[in-house]
């Protein structure tokens, strides 16, 4: 039996994918030292309220790994159904209390974005992950990374197989993708649960740097 399994068995960390269905992004419930959301999706969110009610959780915070609309249309309702505040970097955040429709990229999608009532998320560190800023896809983009459990919730930033957020949007920037995937190859990561599809429990820092790898076809 691998270190890694043999860690499995006493994980204080659980990762609950709710898988995205059209363009919605990927949104994962852990249950750490505290429970938290990651993401929101662009809605609906009865796949959330009603795993979160079946297993009796509190959630803590909602944390939105960065402003598209595809993974923040349904914080709102989300924060109200659960009671819970939605937390984001400072860059994504202003946008979101603005209503910024251009960066949101809301449009894209036929849909208007309202002012949402988002806090800073400032910590270095909470519920053990530790947060990690990772421009490129946007400039407000973040990822979470638990190191005893070496577990990386990636947002739009790195995906399963090699893929990576597209950089053409606004505040994307291709030299800053780079950099932040260099960074990411830097830590041990075993498991990888990312904006859009797949997660991947085996080996997950192989596929980050065949993400990088990739890259130098841009």
């Amino acid at each position: 039996m691998t270190d890694h399994l043999r860690d499995s068995q006493r994980s204080t960390v659980k990762v609950k994918r709710i898988a995205g269905k059209a363009f919605s992004s990927n949104i994962y419930i852990i249950k750490s030292q505290k429970n938290f959301i990651v993401d929101a999706g662009a809605g609906p969110i009865k796949r959330v309220v009603d795993y979160v009610d079946d297993n009796e959780l509190d959630i803590d915070r909602i944390i939105l790994s960065h402003r598209h609309f595809d993974h923040v249309g349904g914080a709102e309702q989300l924060s109200e159904a659960l009671d819970a505040p939605l937390y984001a970097h400072e860059l994504a955040a202003e946008a979101l209390r603005e209503g910024d429709d251009r960066t949101i990229i809301s449009g894209s999608f036929g849909k208007k974005m309202r002012s949402l009532d988002v806090k800073t998320f400032d910590e270095e560190t909470y519920a053990g992950f530790y947060k990690i800023h990772t421009p490129g896809h946007t400039d407000c983009s973040i990822c979470l990374y638990h190191g005893g459990e070496k577990i990386l919730i990636s947002g739009d930033t790195v995906f399963s197989g090699g893929g990576v957020g597209r950089t053409d949007l606004p505040t994307g920037d291709l030299d800053e993708l780079r950099r932040s995937l260099e960074k990411l190859t830097k830590y041990d990561v075993y498991s990888l649960y990312p904006g859009h599809g797949p997660a991947e429990k085996k080996r997950a820092n192989q596929h980050i740097k065949l993400s990088l790898r990739n890259l130098s076809y841009l």
